[in-house]
């Protein structure tokens, strides 16, 4: 757990514990002010305590939904549950081949397929 992660738990749990000690009165002032500017900045608070900690726990973004996808798939891997690849990633790219075996980088000018019309070196229509 890094940090920021510990911090927004401490904030989180605090929160919910003004949250009960208020809903009970314990922190009650014994004036009627005080205790409605506590109410609405507990309030506050807690709206962006929790907004905070969402956003930053969770995946929001394509990159994180990624990185969290890797760092799971990683996690069961060192744990032993997923044995073998990741079927995760992008699968590779195979070369399609048009069936006559050869290589299309390497055909020369007989294998060319000019259509209909191939002539051949003297001059006859095939």
């Amino acid at each position: 757990m890094n940090l920021g992660t510990k911090l927004r738990t401490i904030l989180i749990i605090a929160t919910c514990l003004n949250t009960a000690l208020m809903a009970t009165d314990v922190t009650g002032f014994h004036n009627a002010v005080l205790d409605t500017i506590y109410t609405w900045a507990s309030i506050i608070l807690n709206f962006i305590i929790v907004a905070l900690a969402t956003y930053f726990n969770n995946d929001y973004t394509q990159i994180a939904s990624e990185h969290t996808g890797r760092m799971r798939l990683e996690k069961e891997q060192n744990a032993g549950i997923i044995h073998g690849e990741d079927f995760t990633d992008e699968p590779e790219e195979d070369e399609e081949e048009d069936g006559d075996g050869l290589d299309p980088d390497e055909a020369d000018a007989d294998d060319i397929d000019d259509g209909p019309n191939d002539a051949d070196p003297d001059g006859e229509v095939l």
